[in-house]
């Protein structure tokens, strides 16, 4: 399996597919079983693994103020980018107090409101060894609902585990400190 070929969602669906034994697909929507079970938990499987902070997923995006009024307590609305998840927001580099509504961020800021958070990249801009652990979760899910190889399943589920905390492990050595501190201690020796 070529990991630089799994470009969608339907290559990472035919890679398990044909590595199970059943027969590759061409549409979510087709009235087959491998697009029915496909198209029922493809999104549950990558959700699950997009549920831990990925380095790759993490984003840092400006905000865009929205006019009108906010109707509440907060003074100002700023529009959340499609497909963002946010954990926190800054301005000038200090995190400020926010509310969520809906597509919206709250704060009382008046200006260059920076929001931290996470995305999904697209699928050819994932890391191969994150893809072949998708691809083996997959393959655990058919072999359960169309082939109904329990054993073999739970063999892939063992294998997709091993790779995603090697994923994570890779992912892990990539971080670096967000805020670098120094202790109290060297601080009250320097003076």
């Amino acid at each position: 399996m070529a990991a630089q070929k799994l470009n969608t969602d339907i290559d990472l669906i035919n890679a398990a597919l044909t590595a199970t034994g059943n027969k590759p697909i061409t549409s979510l929507e087709d009235a087959e079983s491998e697009s029915v079970v496909s198209m029922a938990n493809f999104e549950a499987v990558i959700g699950a693994e997009f549920a831990h902070p990925w380095t790759w997923t993490q984003t840092t995006r400006r905000l865009n103020r929205v006019a009108g009024d906010t109707d509440t307590t907060w003074t100002t609305a700023w529009q959340v980018p499609a497909g963002v998840e946010v954990d926190r927001i800054e301005v000038n580099g200090r995190a400020v107090p926010w509310e969520s509504m809906s597509d919206l961020i709250l704060t009382n800021e008046q200006a260059e409101v920076v929001a931290i958070g996470r995305y999904r990249p697209p699928i050819r801009s994932w890391p191969d060894l994150f893809k072949s652990a998708i691809v083996a979760r997959l393959e655990a899910l058919f072999l359960r609902a169309l082939s109904e190889a329990a054993a073999a399943a739970d063999a892939r589920d063992k294998a997709a585990d091993r790779l995603i905390n090697r994923a994570r492990n890779l992912d892990a050595r990539r971080r670096s400190p967000r805020v670098p501190t120094t202790s109290a201690l060297l601080e009250a020796r320097r003076g």
